[in-house]
């Protein structure tokens, strides 16, 4: 399963990057169409939400009644906030998470800040149909 990860590694850095880069063109024909993504696309965001997501969680700085540039912005953020979560699950994931690995830790920095490092297959399916593939490492607010 290890040697299954570092070669899903790259695939996985190819897609965030073409889903940082595709979301403001995503967000843009959400504005016509509506905010779920046909098909495949929506591999490029999460699946288990639309490009509103924010909305119905209620985080602040999400306008329910943005419109124009300003909704086109948040649908944009919502993509970044989790590229190619549809890609992870449904190309890179795993069926069986007993045969998988997972380590997820939040690692405490200084001033409310932590240090998320999630490298494996989250053990929860989030929205899809299988146990999505995780490379995560970032600071963040705690």
């Amino acid at each position: 399963m290890t040697l299954r990860y570092i070669l899903y590694l790259p695939i996985n850095f190819l897609l965030v990057g073409l889903a940082y880069l595709l979301s403001p063109f995503l967000a843009a024909w959400s504005m016509k169409h509506g905010p779920v993504l046909p098909g495949r696309w929506r591999w490029f965001s999460t699946l288990n939400a639309d490009l509103d997501g924010y909305i119905p969680q209620k985080v602040a700085g999400f306008d329910p009644s943005a419109k124009g540039v300003k909704l086109w912005w948040q649908r944009t953020r919502w993509t970044w906030r989790n590229p190619c979560n549809g890609w992870q699950s449904e190309l890179l994931g795993v069926d069986d998470i007993g045969s998988a690995f997972t380590i997820k830790r939040d690692v405490p920095l200084a001033f409310g800040w932590t240090f998320k490092c999630w490298i494996g297959w989250n053990p929860v399916k989030r929205g899809g149909n299988y146990y999505p593939y995780m490379f995560q490492m970032k600071p963040q607010r705690g």
